[in-house]
């Protein structure tokens, strides 16, 4: 008896395995297609019983809508190595540019290169003593928080910027952002727009500002609300909870460029609550974000032992603004990577496919990303900085920028075939991720706002406001697709 109990009990159990089997097949059909360039065929993933439950843009199909689709089809190159990245980085340092009074030439500032003390001229010439004359100008009419702007409000905003208060000489303070954020072309929290009913793009909005970020303080608003921030290649206003200024420079430096540091690698990661309070519990850590490891694992942080754990040295704003640090436990379950990733094309895609359908954040709005801001954090995975417009990124050679605007077509196609997968591509006021071709067609993945889906009339606007795969069939306003309308191509070989 017990003997059949036995053989039926396997029975069961074997003929449950086999119908979950059969169901995850189900799921995940695999189909083949052949290499174009090698000839060979290749297993990939067929997502297919998706299409239901998924929606994509005209010309994309759901089975696109995971790297696996893209990197099975790609040889995984290096796109560069570590030490290329540091020599890229070294080569290209971020730098502000400004006008002095009564001047045409244009002076460029380099944030790792700042004098002890600095010109109070150059703050001013920084900040603009016309800028609010100039976004007035460019601006006649425009809501504040889905408002008409009253009467006066620009002037209050200038004389909050508190030009009178910068003394001959500044001294620049070292600071770290603490917590995700934007920077502001003026000292408010106000969102400004063209229409009222405007909600993504905020006319007031610089730039992001990510966890500990260095940034060098240059002045401060009249309010006492606002520090007047650079941060490489972009300036603007940051409220003052958060950041933390620390002692010195050298202080600063430690902690921007760790010798031993775990990267995020997620789009995000949260640090876990604990028993103990702390002012890291809860924090939001967006991809790229480098933590300070301590040397010492075996430690006892917030009451526990460290077993499992990564062992982070959190910086943190004291009640005087002067930084802090804190311990944190980061597990290793968590979606981080001791030192940098490997920059390889298949790397890069599995990373820039982890931002998908999320929303689309101007200037770092949202705690999200624009289109810049997007191909930022992927490649801040691998230790490569680039600056904040995208045209600037665009423009790298040391990416291997080409300039494609008056190249004939079919010479932009063949460029752009031997491009590397994951490497940028640009339009005017538009950066994507080359993803490859499929069908004779060239696909992009990229953080976009707005856009009009093939074979429609250029006022048919999609609101997308999200990261989205897509063909370069899609048209722009000025009719052409964005294939056509490519005006730099970084191939690394080129």
């Amino acid at each position: 008896m017990k003997q059949k109990t036995a053989i039926i009990l396997y029975i069961v159990l074997f003929s449950t395995a086999l119908l979950a089997s059969a169901g995850i097949l189900a799921a995940t059909k695999l189909s083949t297609v052949q290499n174009k360039d090698t000839g060979s065929v290749e297993t990939v993933t067929d997502y297919s019983d998706d299409q239901e439950l998924l929606s994509c843009v005209e010309g994309t199909t759901t089975d696109m809508l995971y790297p696996q689709f893209w990197t099975d089809r790609i040889e995984d190159k290096q796109i560069f190595t570590p030490s290329e990245i540091e020599q890229i980085n070294s080569d290209n340092p971020f730098f502000v540019e400004y006008t002095l009074d009564g001047e045409t030439k244009r002076h460029k500032l380099f944030m790792d290169d700042l004098p002890e003390t600095m010109d109070g001229e150059i703050i001013k010439a920084l900040i603009g003593p016309d800028s609010v004359k100039d976004f007035q100008d460019k601006n006649p009419e425009f809501f504040v928080n889905g408002m008409p702007a009253k009467e006066g409000y620009l002037d209050e905003i200038y004389d909050n910027l508190a030009l009178d208060n910068i003394g001959e000489s500044v001294v620049p303070q070292y600071a770290l952002i603490v917590k995700r954020t934007v920077s502001k072309i003026f000292p408010t929290e106000d969102f400004a727009a063209p229409t009222a009913d405007e909600r993504y793009i905020d006319s007031f909005v610089s730039a992001e500002e990510m966890p500990f970020d260095g940034v060098v303080i240059l002045h401060t608003s009249k309010d006492g609300e606002f520090y007047y921030v650079l941060n490489g290649s972009y300036l603007g206003w940051v409220r003052k909870e958060n950041l933390a200024i620390c002692s010195s420079k050298e202080e600063w430096s430690s902690y921007i460029s760790p010798e031993n540091f775990i990267v995020v690698t997620g789009s995000e990661i949260v640090l876990e609550e604990t028993a103990v309070e702390t002012m890291a519990s809860g924090m939001v850590l967006p991809m790229g974000t480098r933590l300070r490891l301590s040397k010492d694992a075996s430690e006892t942080v917030n009451g526990r032992r460290t077993y499992g754990c990564y062992v982070a040295v959190i910086p943190a704003r004291s009640q005087d603004g002067t930084m802090i640090c804190e311990k944190a436990l980061i597990p290793v379950s968590k979606d981080v990577h001791v030192g940098n990733l490997s920059m390889t094309s298949k790397v890069v895609l599995e990373q820039a496919f982890k931002f998908l359908g999320k929303v689309y954040g101007y200037g770092g709005a949202l705690s999200s990303n624009d289109c810049s801001g997007f191909v930022r954090q992927v490649y801040a995975c691998f230790g490569l900085k680039l600056p904040r417009n995208a045209r600037a990124i665009a423009k790298m050679h040391d990416l291997g920028s080409v300039e494609t605007a008056k190249m004939r077509l079919d010479a932009k196609k063949k460029l752009l075939s031997e491009t590397i997968p994951g490497m940028p591509l640009y339009m005017d006021g538009h950066l994507m991720m080359y993803l490859g071709m499929v069908d004779e067609k060239f696909y992009v993945i990229s953080s976009c706002a707005t856009f009009i889906e093939p074979g429609h009339d250029t006022s048919d606007i999609v609101d997308g406001y999200c990261v989205f795969v897509s063909s370069m069939d899609l048209l722009r306003a000025n009719g052409k697709t964005w294939f056509e309308d490519i005006s730099f191509i970084l191939n690394k070989d080129y």
